[in-house]
């Protein structure tokens, strides 16, 4: 499922005092089946821009189409319903998404809000929760005896519980410890590879590099590149105007060149850059 945008510009408070233009003429196509980053300082527009992907946010001029559905200034939420159910949206803090009693609860109030059956929903759970690293012996638990972690695992759950074609995620590992962040873009690639399309709102370059394929980078409102992964960290000069690291691998592939090495600065591997000193000593 394809996610177009058309010249959209989105204002907040507009023809107040308060005024605020958040997006400004933003044309973009993300493929289906893709796994994307979404890249950018604070205040670039990346959120703005993420809840306009299941009309939380509305565009104030242009249009916004997922395949046969569009979204522009005049729609209603109201006839966007079918909208939430392919495009889900995860935000950096989970604990704004739970709100039942049990997580049992919690996880099937949005199929069952689609009218999928009681006991139809409770087997979508029991998967939904294995498929995100947490057993059954949860589901009777309340949602606010978790961690973090398990958190944004139980949010994670009540989204695909609903199947969604399109997963959105924004700052998923922020305040994952390593291990805990590995497991779960690990569990976001394991997604993609099932044919849904992911965009990862990210800070951390090692995960955009590691992890996706394609990467947006928004600045002032604007896309200001939609690149493959690969090109981007290439173009050193113009992230370091936006103030954005580079990997720590890459890094150390400029390093190496530096000092009389020619590696390619793509390879993101570290065995394939271990391979490659070795073939160059």
């Amino acid at each position: 499922m394809s996610i177009t945008f058309k010249e959209v510009e989105h204002i907040y408070s507009e023809n107040t005092p308060f005024s605020y233009h958040a997006l400004k003429g933003v044309n973009l196509n993300i493929p289906h089946g893709s796994m994307t980053a979404l890249i950018g300082h604070t205040g670039s527009g990346k959120s703005t821009l993420i809840q306009h992907i299941n009309a939380l946010l509305l565009p104030t001029k242009g249009e916004v189409r997922i395949e046969d559905i569009l979204i522009t200034a005049t729609d209603k939420p109201s006839t966007l319903k079918p909208l939430r159910k392919k495009a889900g949206l995860v935000f950096q803090f989970p604990e704004y998404q739970l709100f039942e009693e049990t997580i049992l609860k919690d996880i099937i109030f949005g199929p069952r809000n689609f009218g999928v059956s009681e006991e139809e929903a409770t087997v979508l759970a029991k998967k939904t929760l294995k498929l995100v690293g947490l057993d059954e012996t949860y589901l009777e638990k309340s949602p606010f005896e978790l961690s973090g972690g398990q958190k944004r695992r139980v949010a994670i759950a009540g989204i695909l519980a609903m199947n969604p074609d399109i997963l959105i995620l924004d700052e998923p590992t922020a305040g994952l410890d390593p291990q805990g962040a590995k497991e779960m873009l690990n569990l976001f690639k394991k997604i993609n590879e099932m044919g849904k399309t992911v965009i990862i709102v990210s800070h951390d370059m090692n995960q955009v590099l590691e992890y996706c394929q394609d990467v947006i980078v928004m600045n002032k409102g604007c896309v200001e590149k939609h690149i493959p992964v690969s090109e981007l960290f290439k173009e050193i000069d113009y992230l370091s105007t936006l103030s954005i690291d580079l990997p720590i691998i890459t890094s150390f592939i400029l390093e190496l060149n530096k000092n009389g090495f020619n590696i390619d600065s793509s390879i993101k591997d570290i065995d394939q850059l271990i391979n490659e000193i070795g073939g160059q000593l």
